[in-house]
């Protein structure tokens, strides 16, 4: 089921969400699910990718994308060996979920006349007078300030019955 922040700042399941979608890229989305899923870890403790994939009904190939960004972006250290598997670089209370979602969703924009790279942005005969990316602008950065506010261990999801437990392959 999709979540919702009550309030109380409770995880608390929702069929729907009303208003306007904000959209995050599926890569984004099992990002932030696989950071909210190892939170719920003690410190340090490790799953296999594969723990992890089943626990949050992926695919492994899929996780292994995302597993690599995040390692690369220093939010999970990759572990080999027979205790080998993933676990959060540091504790999830220093990890900003904004921070996260600008790493992740680093090479998307949110117009084409965003990209960076002329040869990638649209021909709008707009742009040099357009005054709507202005206001884009600033609707993205209140939504990262709004994710900034919250850290993983905010939004750590706890283990069911049924998952993994840290340090299994099972």
């Amino acid at each position: 089921l999709p979540y919702r922040l009550s309030r109380s700042q409770d995880v608390v399941p929702s069929m729907h969400i009303p208003g306007p979608p904000m959209r995050l890229t599926a890569f984004t989305d099992l990002g932030l699910r696989a950071l909210m899923r190892l939170a719920a870890e003690p410190p340090g403790a490790a799953l296999t990718t594969d723990a992890l994939a089943r626990d949050l009904a992926i695919s492994r190939h899929h996780l292994q994308k995302v597993v690599q960004a995040l390692a690369e972006s220093g939010f999970l250290r990759t572990l080999r060996g027979a205790r080998g598997g993933v676990a959060l670089a540091r504790p999830a209370g220093e990890i900003r979920l904004g921070t996260v979602v600008r790493r992740l969703e680093r090479d998307q924009v949110l117009v084409e006349c965003f990209h960076a790279d002329p040869a990638r942005a649209c021909a709008c005969t707009l742009l040099p007078h357009c005054r709507l990316r202005g206001a884009l602008v600033e609707a993205r950065e209140a939504f990262h300030a709004s994710l900034d506010r919250l850290s993983l261990a905010d939004c750590a999801v706890p283990r069911r019955r049924g998952m993994a437990a840290a340090g299994t392959a099972a």
